[in-house]
């Protein structure tokens, strides 16, 4: 009897393993520095059947303009998906290596993985998205050498010389040959492992879904089986098909950010600002797919400015205030909504803040600072950046910067938290003169 049963069970066990598909638990690359390795499972089920699209962005582009890029390439594959043969297609998000805004050499901030800042399985419900250690440990799976990865195609994007012809705007690419060293500056994505194979200058101008029709083109001359692996540089070259749209604010209320930023974020308002979600009576429901068209937040008893300076005050001097001029225009505004404190976040030097301060003197003036060295290795600058972004978004009133994508992604935020418009889409002016200010544009949230 018991030969039986341990013949069936041996008999029931293998039918499982051939029925179900194949999985692989893998941990964090090592070269991404994360200080808790974390396990995932990777299905090899139509493997064989995947299409990758990686892409990277123009290096001194910030932060802020990467997400918006991301943005535009996750509608694009999100609609990509529903075109015969692209049903199993992924966006690969590119490590981020140290940006320009990154100012703090004593971090590590190269190979930093998306979900250090964002949630991705919040991501991965609007677009099918691997972040680029997922991506890494998919693919080994049909790889001989996992330390060469064949990328099938590479395409440098570059802008048309003439790029209103005759006088009209028109969606339109052209295929030329380059040399990749011309364009390519050491490894592809700064990334030693993956192999471009083939290497194309494309001349581009108009929507994503305009790469549907490069891809196929391209994808007719692949005579293989593997998985096809494609890569666009200089993808903020790529516009938004249709910016603003209800697709567009899905791809946005998607990316949440990461719980332990948001965790850091919300101790910081509950413990200085006294502002808690319930009594700021923003929406927040657990699901992003849950929210719905909201005007009632309040916001937490405080005013938040975005006071950009480091380039600003140099490159766009006719409509950056000067710090005086800041600090007399917040101060205006607390006494008209009767609040005694404010957050700001701004890349000012500590000499410019101590400045700042001194004209603020009847208020209480609040900045978040990373409370350990530690926590800044972890949480990094543009950990940090996010922290600003989420208790800027919770405030009574927000004033930003003219042309400053930090202010867009608060003013984004606070659209989604369900704020008035009039108390998000607001501008700091060069000087006192309110009459004659240059304002940002307003863009309401679409459901």
């Amino acid at each position: 009897m018991n030969n039986l049963f341990s013949i069936l069970l041996i008999l029931y066990t293998i039918l499982i393993q051939t029925a179900s598909p194949q999985i692989n638990t893998c941990r964090f690359d090592a070269i991404f520095k994360n200080p808790k390795p974390l396990q995932c499972s990777i299905s090899s089920r139509n493997l064989g059947k995947s299409i990758y699209i990686l892409y990277d962005v123009n290096p001194p582009e910030g932060f802020n303009l990467r997400r918006d890029v991301y943005i535009r390439l996750a509608v694009f594959v999100r609609n990509l998906q529903m075109e015969q043969g692209f049903e199993f297609v992924k966006l690969v998000l590119p490590p981020f290596r140290r940006l320009y805004h990154w100012k703090s050499s004593h971090v590590y901030q190269d190979n930093v993985l998306w979900s250090r800042f964002f949630d991705i399985p919040s991501m991965k419900e609007f677009a099918p998205v691997l972040d680029f250690n997922e991506f890494l440990a998919e693919i080994n799976e049909t790889l001989v050498d996992p330390k060469r990865i064949p990328v099938d195609v590479a395409y440098q994007l570059k802008h048309f010389e003439d790029m209103f012809e005759n006088g009209v705007f028109r969606d339109k690419y052209e295929l030329e040959d380059c040399k990749r060293e011309e364009y390519l500056r050491g490894y592809l994505l700064h990334q030693p492992h993956l192999i471009d194979k083939k290497f194309f200058c494309l001349k581009f101008q108009g929507g994503a879904s305009l790469l549907t029709d490069v891809l196929k083109s391209s994808i007719q001359r692949q005579k293989n089986s593997s998985p096809k692996i494609f890569a666009f540089l200089n993808a903020e070259i790529v516009l938004h098909d249709h910016w603003g749209s209800d697709e567009f604010w899905m791809a946005r209320r998607s990316m949440r950010f990461n719980r332990e930023l948001m965790k850091i974020a919300n101790d910081f308002r509950r413990d200085f600002l006294n502002s808690t979600d319930l009594y700021d009576a923003v929406q927040r429901p657990f699901n992003w797919k849950d929210e719905k068209p909201y005007r009632g937040a309040k916001g937490g008893d405080y005013l938040c400015v975005h006071l950009r300076r480091g380039d600003f005050i140099h490159g766009r001097e006719k409509t950056t205030p000067t710090l005086k001029s800041a600090a007399t225009q917040t101060r205006n505004k607390m006494r008209e909504l009767g609040l005694d404190k404010v957050f700001v976040s701004s890349d000012c030097s500590q000499f410019e803040y101590k400045n700042l301060k001194s004209y603020l003197q009847r208020g209480r003036m609040y900045r978040f600072m990373s409370e350990s060295l530690h926590q800044k290795s972890i949480i990094k600058d543009g950990g940090i950046a996010i922290i600003d972004q989420i208790i800027c978004s919770h405030a009574r009133y927000f004033i930003g910067t003219f042309e400053s994508t930090f202010t867009y992604r608060i003013y984004e935020e606070r659209e989604i938290l369900g704020f008035p418009k009039h108390t998000t889409f607001n501008t700091f002016c060069k000087n006192e003169d309110l009459e004659n200010c240059a304002k940002n544009s307003i863009w309401p949230i679409v459901y």
